[in-house]
């Protein structure tokens, strides 16, 4: 059935955008709608609990992360798929029964699914077999998972889902995106902005590269932390924008950090860079 799908949704300071895009699909949706808030500072937590009585919103004690908090919302998931989005989608139940209906007719092998997000992506074209997906919109066939695992809870933001559908496909399973099915993405309007919060995500960004390509074998030429740290470090003082000399210089400081042996998370559990 179709209507065995889960929705879940990693929230940080989301509740404005999950309003905008949310609300009618929320207000109207039988399917079960599982909420993780990542310790928001803006009360999004208690404000989506208010406004949707029927969603389970799961208020996390720290923020943990955007693979961290989907995780603690697969392991809440009884049915057979569970979709996996970002609050900056425009969704709607066209869209989730068509994604589900390809999963359902898809081959025996596929244990992902994804829309595009890109509207010059989309077509009328059957789902095509890809190395990765982005990790705004993914559908999981959730008993083929168990075998692979799903987010790794060393990584704090980005490359989580490149690490993840690597793994996928190590398994032998095949990753289906589907032209077919278009979902409009705003991009990195979920929580807001502000100097320090992009410089963390830079940090992270950074370190994340290199604990991806460190952990598969693949850090070498281009994609050595050495090589990565000089290429961020020059970007940091040739870059024409100061926006983006500060993004390079929080690339350059994660690339650093990783070489340096440093997690992505401090002893206490809080994401390095964050204000605590």
């Amino acid at each position: 059935m179709t209507s065995d799908v889960t929705l879940i949704i990693v929230s940080y300071n989301s509740s404005a955008v999950i309003l905008k895009n949310w609300k009618a699909f929320l207000d109207n949706t039988e399917r079960r709608v599982i909420i993780v808030d990542n310790a928001s500072s803006d009360r999004s937590g208690e404000l989506l609990s208010q406004t949707f009585s029927h969603v389970d919103v799961v208020k996390l004690g720290q923020n943990v992360g955007y693979g961290r908090a989907a995780n603690e919302g697969f392991a809440l998931c009884q049915g057979r798929f569970a979709l996996l989005l970002n609050p900056d989608l425009v969704i709607s139940e066209e869209v989730v029964s068509q994604l589900a209906s390809l999963a359902l007719k898809g081959t025996g092998n596929t244990a992902i699914w994804a829309p595009v997000i890109n509207e010059s992506d989309r077509s009328i074209a059957t789902p095509q077999s890809v190395e990765a997906v982005s990790g705004a919109a993914m559908l999981f066939d959730l008993e083929k998972m168990k075998s692979v695992g799903f987010f790794d809870d060393h990584i704090f933001l980005y490359s989580e889902e490149s690490d993840l559908c690597y793994r996928t496909r190590r398994a032998g399973y095949r990753i289906a995106l589907c032209p077919s099915v278009y979902l409009e993405h705003f991009g990195d309007s979920s929580s807001g902005k502000n100097p320090s919060l992009a410089f963390m995500k830079s940090w992270h960004f950074g370190w994340s590269r290199c604990y991806f390509y460190h952990k598969h074998g693949l850090g070498k030429g281009k994609h050595s932390p050495r090589s990565m740290y000089r290429n961020y470090r020059l970007k940091s003082y040739l870059s024409l924008s100061s926006m983006s000399r500060h993004d390079y210089r929080g690339k350059a400081e994660g690339v650093k950090a990783f070489m340096e042996g440093k997690g992505a998370f401090r002893i206490d559990g809080t994401p390095q860079k964050s204000q605590v």
